[in-house]
């Protein structure tokens, strides 16, 4: 039992301001055992200490721990897919005279909404070879058009091609247009018929609504009607981030899925299915509702499975002609009849002949 004597002692010390810790050490050190000091404290009043024990503290740390990966694992699930853009490049003429400026129009589309940024490098070629370059910056979150113009030095008549490439995020998309350098000329009309005729144009022109009607909004239908735009909502729509009535996670998988899922993922999937089930790997892409989307997923799908169909289903006349090709290079050539751009028709073509050719030669 613990000496009164002690308890007094230890009290004092409490009394003249000396803390726990340091009479503990005291005593201690003066041969009294560390029970019958820590009961003497007890018993003369001092503070309880709390000590938070090891255990106590590795399951503090494990939950902070769990909360964190948590966090993480929200904000990845949270970042937007990656940009998968669509771009044409459209000529404001065809024809142009010696010396006059080429004007040409790209037109990049967006539809995942996230903010992308890149360039665009175009060339102009004719028959003395290249002959003039530019770069343009762009910015586009839905849709943006960037006008440019290149002047042509030294360029004579003849047949001429811009070729322009996208570069964005490590991505890149190539385009071209055939132009022509002419020198017809056309007739000056006289005064009074040349202003009759300008203002016919106006006319003609205010009533096609010349400004266009696009609204840069993939859920509406745009058109114009005796000059003025019609904008009719399109209901239900694929790509709103709105799960709205006639949708389902079949029909539209971008807005109705239980988690968000990307362009990306879907594309991976529907290729992984096109080896096994083609018409399940069909249905994948058909989900993205938005054009852009789906073509190039059918794409995909049509070179994973090795088959034409997809590529009957595409609407964009370049995606599409881009989808048949590869299987010419494969010594299919019935896709020839089946390309619509002159050129890469002429190669299918060519690499037909060549086919036909050499299964003709002795063998050796």
């Amino acid at each position: 039992m613990v000496q009164e004597t002690l308890v007094e002692y230890v009290r004092r010390l409490l009394q003249q301001g000396y803390d726990a810790g340091t009479i503990r050490t005291t005593l201690t050190n003066a041969g009294y055992s560390p029970s019958d000091v820590n009961y003497a404290l007890q018993l003369a009043g001092a503070p309880v200490e709390k000590r938070i024990s090891t255990q106590t503290l590795v399951i503090a740390f494990l939950i902070i721990l769990i909360l964190a990966g948590g966090i993480l694992l929200a904000l990845k699930l949270l970042q937007p897919a990656p940009a998968i853009l669509s771009f044409s490049a459209s000529l404001f003429s065809t024809k142009i005279s010696p010396g006059q400026d080429l004007a040409v129009n790209f037109d990049i589309q967006n539809p995942s909404g996230t903010k992308t940024e890149g360039l665009i490098d175009y060339y102009v070629t004719g028959p003395s070879g290249k002959i003039a370059s530019k770069t343009e910056s762009f910015t586009v979150t839905t849709r943006t058009s960037i006008p440019s113009t290149v002047s042509l030095p030294g360029a004579t008549p003849g047949a001429y091609t811009v070729q322009a490439t996208l570069n964005y995020g490590g991505k890149s998309i190539t385009k071209s247009a055939d132009f022509e350098i002419t020198e017809a000329m056309k007739k000056t009309a006289p005064g009074e018929a040349l202003k009759e005729k300008t203002t016919e144009q106006a006319k003609a022109a205010q009533a096609t609504c010349p400004s266009g009607c696009d609204d840069l909004n993939f859920c509406t239908t745009d058109a114009c009607q005796n000059g003025i735009c019609i904008h009719t909502p399109i209901t239900p729509c694929c790509g709103n981030n709105q799960c709205e009535a006639g949708e389902t996670q079949t029909t539209c998988v971008l807005d109705c899925a239980e988690r968000p899922i990307g362009p990306d993922e879907i594309n991976a999937k529907a290729k992984e299915l096109a080896v096994t089930d083609l018409p399940k790997a069909l249905e994948s892409c058909e989900s993205m509702a938005q054009r852009v989307l789906i073509d190039g997923c059918l794409s995909t799908i049509s070179e994973a499975s090795g088959s034409k169909e997809p590529c009957t289903r595409v609407a964009d006349s370049d995606v599409r002609d881009a989808c048949y090709i590869p299987f010419a290079y494969k010594n299919d050539f019935s896709v020839c009849s089946q390309i619509t751009n002159p050129y890469m028709k002429n190669s299918c073509t060519s690499l037909a002949e060549i086919s036909n050719i050499k299964a003709t030669l002795p063998q050796q």
